[in-house]
């Protein structure tokens, strides 16, 4: 769930989750309201309304009036009056009869408003009128009604009803619904706020932490935030940059160490025939070639070690090169089928002094145009053959090159008949500074870097390179060139 959906759904929440509490509050502080009011109104249904209450009274009022013009001398009964205010007491109301100036009936609860003074003049009609008491400020009613006796006499009846319960139960159900809503709104917005911001600040308390660990350089932990929302895919991001960061990191000390390798391998690789260098021309100085023969023999020797330096310091600077993407190619068109006709003439002599023979099986017919820098490309096939020369150890030796095409590349194979690469170290032939013998005998030599370099050659011909071998039949090194299209460099 996204952010701005919770915050979306927290905000209807904040909304809804007040009104829905509220009216149920509302509903049972109603019901309380409710059996209040019949408590101080036994005469009003549990159902009814403050207005229905009010218009039940005026219909008993009505009654009175028409007994009063019908049978004024009912309201000097004393058994009629009081079963008339026996009703109106269940509506917390009372009435007083007056004839003339005189009060002759007004017992109830009221008496203390009793005084003529009081109360209204025959002939003003008040209807719904406030008065007040030193106990009551607001909440009584009075209404006058005004008849003739049969002797002619001047009479008035006055209803007094107390709405003060009902307005006091009304007022209490109306702040117990503000204070209600307040709680309501103040725990609902408290409980939306701890929980959407806590599913907000914790992640990023966590990624903060992260952050904090990698700027002390540990990389070795996992940030894993099961958040489906954008700071879950924030976290993804963060775990997929510490994870690029720690691969550079090992990468970048997986080169210290490759470095540490390759100065070991350059000064042990140049001590070697340096070292014996040195001790033929110690030998020469000392007149131990004291023959013709002998001094010709050391001279070779110092010539040839000189010339293993001379290939292990330029294979060193290609390499080096290559690594940086400094090595230009001269791309043109060749015919490749053509290029390895020659090349092959020209090795062929130094491979048969080392009993090994070369062929070539151009399968790809007529069509063997391909892209490619004609020097570096001898320079990769050279490499090759050596590193299978070096490794040979079949009386007869016997090297292959098959050229055959693929879609829009030409496939070249050198297959020997070699002592083969062991399944668990094929992967590793074309890393950099690489032997394949452990022990680094002076019988294979090589700087480790013959193979690297050959890869390095060929991808950045945007071509590929791979090897498959069995142990004991030999080995096979596969490389791709882009064939040449109308419109390549020729």
């Amino acid at each position: 769930m996204s952010i701005r959906f919770r915050l979306l759904l927290s905000y209807i929440a904040l909304l809804l989750v007040p009104i829905i509490l509220t009216i149920i509050v509302g509903v049972f502080a109603g019901f309380y309201y409710i059996e209040d009011v019949h408590r101080n109104y036994p005469g009003i249904e549990k159902v009814h309304t403050m207005k229905q209450a009010v218009t039940k009274t005026e219909v008993l009022f009505s009654d009175i009036k028409k007994i009063s013009l019908r049978n004024p001398e009912k309201f000097l009964e004393e058994e009629f009056l009081n079963d008339v205010e026996e009703k109106l007491l269940t509506f917390n109301a009372a009435f007083i009869v007056r004839k003339g100036d005189q009060i002759t009936y007004g017992r109830s609860v009221f008496e203390y408003i009793s005084e003529t003074e009081e109360l209204p003049q025959f002939g003003e009609y008040v209807y719904d009128v406030p008065i007040t008491n030193d106990d009551i400020d607001e909440g009584l009613r009075l209404n006058q009604h005004d008849f003739y006796f049969t002797d002619g006499s001047e009479g008035s009846i006055f209803i007094i009803t107390n709405i003060e319960p009902m307005r006091r139960n009304f007022q209490e159900l109306i702040n117990t619904l503000m204070i209600t809503i307040v709680i309501i709104i103040v725990i609902t917005n408290g409980t939306l706020t701890y929980l959407v911001a806590g599913s907000i600040v914790k992640p990023l308390s966590k990624l903060k932490d992260s952050a904090n660990r990698i700027k002390e350089g540990d990389l070795d932990f996992e940030v894993k935030i099961n958040e489906k929302d954008e700071i879950g895919e924030l976290s993804q991001a963060f775990e997929e940059m510490r994870k690029r960061l720690k691969n550079s990191i090992d990468i970048q000390h997986q080169y210290e160490e490759n470095r540490k390798e390759l100065f070991s391998n350059i000064s042990h690789d140049l001590k070697t025939p340096i070292t014996t260098i040195k001790g033929y021309v110690e030998g020469i100085k000392d007149g131990v070639a004291d023959t013709p023969e002998k001094m010709e023999k050391y001279i070779n020797t110092i010539y040839a070690k000189t010339e293993d330096v001379d290939r292990l310091i330029d294979d060193l600077f290609l390499f080096s090169k290559l690594d940086l993407n400094k090595l230009p190619l001269h791309l043109k068109t060749i015919d490749l089928s053509k290029y390895f006709t020659d090349l092959l003439e020209e090795l062929k002599f130094d491979l048969e002094e080392k009993s090994v023979d070369i062929h070539y099986d151009n399968k790809a017919g007529d069509s063997t145009l391909v892209v490619a820098d004609v020097m570096q490309l001898k320079r990769v096939i050279v490499n090759i053959i050596e590193n299978a020369v070096k490794y040979m150890d079949k009386p007869q030796g016997i090297i292959n090159i098959i050229l055959r095409p693929d879609n829009g590349d030409m496939i070249v194979e050198i297959k020997d008949n070699g002592q083969g690469i062991p399944t668990d170290t094929i992967a590793f032939i074309f890393d950099r500074f690489y032997r394949g013998d452990p022990a680094r005998n002076t019988l294979t030599g090589g700087s480790g870097l013959g193979l690297a370099i050959a890869k390095k050659i060929i991808e950045e011909h945007d071509g590929r390179m791979w090897a498959e071998s069995v142990e004991g039949e030999g080995t096979s090194i596969f490389f791709t060139l882009k064939k040449s299209k109308s419109g390549d460099i020729a």
